[in-house]
């Protein structure tokens, strides 16, 4: 049995992915704000012996650190780490407020930094591990009104490669997956980005986010050993049609 963390462990995606693993017999730690608690309950009902959810805020160092500091605290370590999180706020280029760019750089690339690096602390006391991040196909090409969200998914795409080259010495693999629209994601089923998308995508459907969760599981896989610094695109296959 395997110790798992997932970041954003209560939402849409994030909530598939600690399904996929505790299925498959491992043990996961889900990490979300407290108020996102509720909708994990389902999970931490059904695996009470190998789920445990944690109040973390990723726009609170503090709260950073004191999470991962549970996970030491449970005395067997970290083999992988999985950030989910994350937040949209739609807008135009001009119109974005600096209150909102500052809560996507906080949640988005800031705090999901620092938990990668507590959580790479934790493997390399160990015998390395895995990370992946979920990022988002806005990361590779976008549409309008994406700015900053577009700018954030970049950053972790960036981050990701930067990061397999500096933690392979340490026998940690770092990759990403980055889903296109998703049916339980952060984007609004009736909006004209999200309708564009799935026009372009040759199985003419949104992903279901098992789907996701099955893509970020093999990469984070024990049977992953030399797979590291690539993304993953989980769009079906739209970013390869004309």
């Amino acid at each position: 049995m395997r110790i798992m963390a997932v970041v954003g462990g209560a939402g849409g995606i994030g909530s598939a992915i600690g399904e996929v693993l505790l299925t498959a017999g491992e043990f996961v730690f889900l990490l979300d704000r407290a108020e996102a608690r509720e909708q994990a309950e389902g999970l931490l009902a059904r695996w009470p012996e190998r789920c445990i959810f944690i109040d973390c805020d990723l726009t609170s160092p503090n709260s950073i650190a004191a999470a991962f500091a549970r996970i030491e605290a449970h005395g067997a370590g970290l083999d992988a780490c999985i950030n989910a999180a994350g937040v949209i706020r739609r807008g135009r280029f001009v119109d974005v407020s600096a209150a909102e760019l500052d809560e996507m750089l906080a949640v988005n690339v800031s705090g999901a930094y620092q938990a990668l690096q507590a959580a790479a602390r934790l493997m390399m006391a160990g015998d390395g591990g895995h990370i992946v991040t979920v990022t988002s196909a806005h990361g590779l090409r976008t549409t309008a009104e994406r700015s900053a969200y577009a700018m954030c998914k970049g950053a972790m795409l960036a981050l990701s490669r930067a990061l397999a080259v500096e933690l392979g010495p340490h026998g940690i693999l770092v990759n990403a997956v980055a889903p296109g629209p998703v049916s339980a994601g952060m984007q609004d089923a009736e909006s004209q980005s999200r309708r564009r998308w799935q026009a372009a995508t040759p199985l003419g459907r949104v992903a279901e986010a098992d789907e996701v969760a099955w893509a970020v599981a093999f990469l984070a896989a024990a049977e992953n050993t030399f797979i590291s610094g690539d993304t993953l695109v989980v769009d079906g296959g739209a970013n390869v049609a004309m």
